[in-house]
């Protein structure tokens, strides 16, 4: 037990240390230029579209979208991507269908963060402005000397107000900002095909 516990502890050290990190980073992602390159291999087009879509709505395959997720979750979001879809075998329509879907997701997705975003930021200023009109009515009847009990009411209403107010801000709005960088940086990402005949992208 003792030396699972360490074990652990080595783990711990060794995937929190910055260095360690950036030098995984580098030889797996990063190119000369600073770009991170995102390899996908493809055996058939079915691991690519959504066989159940159709026509207009026609759309890839959620463990397509689960892939570039978990290997841009390593990377800062300043960092361009390059994803490279290796070994399939598309028409220049495909091609073209597949950039088109993938950019067409990720615009909706960054709509409804920013949807999100503006959301939160209304109920926000409904917080603010409910928080200062609760202390100016506080302040009044303190001052006055007034009913105890609505000093209290409205004691408690400004702080609460103004403390979930400004809890949001730390966290929400600060969740949702990552959100639409991280969605963002896969808008822009640059998409290009390799077929089987070519050769496989390698440029560290």
């Amino acid at each position: 037990m003792d030396r699972f516990k360490e074990e652990v502890k080595n783990k711990v050290r060794m995937y929190s240390n910055e260095e360690y990190l950036d030098g995984y980073i580098n030889n797996e992602y990063l190119t000369s230029d600073g770009d991170a390159d995102i390899k996908l291999r493809l055996r058939d087009k079915s691991e690519l579209f959504d066989y159940h879509t159709v026509g207009n709505q026609k759309e890839l395959t959620k463990k397509f979208y689960a892939f570039i997720e978990e290997k841009s979750s390593m990377l800062d979001n300043n960092i361009q991507l390059n994803l490279h879809i290796l070994d399939l075998d598309l028409t220049e329509k495909e091609k073209g269908i597949t950039k088109h879907i993938i950019k067409e997701h990720y615009a909706i997705e960054l709509y409804k963060v920013q949807r999100e975003y503006r959301k939160i930021r209304k109920i926000i200023i409904s917080l603010f402005t409910i928080g200062i009109l609760s202390l100016l009515v506080y302040a009044l009847i303190f001052y006055s000397k007034g009913s105890k009990f609505l000093i209290e009411v409205f004691g408690f209403v400004f702080s609460f107000a103004l403390w979930k107010a400004i809890e949001n801000i730390i966290y929400d709005v600060s969740k949702i900002k990552y959100q639409r960088d991280s969605i963002a940086q896969k808008l822009l990402m640059e998409i290009d095909f390799n077929n089987k005949k070519d050769d496989v992208i390698d440029n560290k």
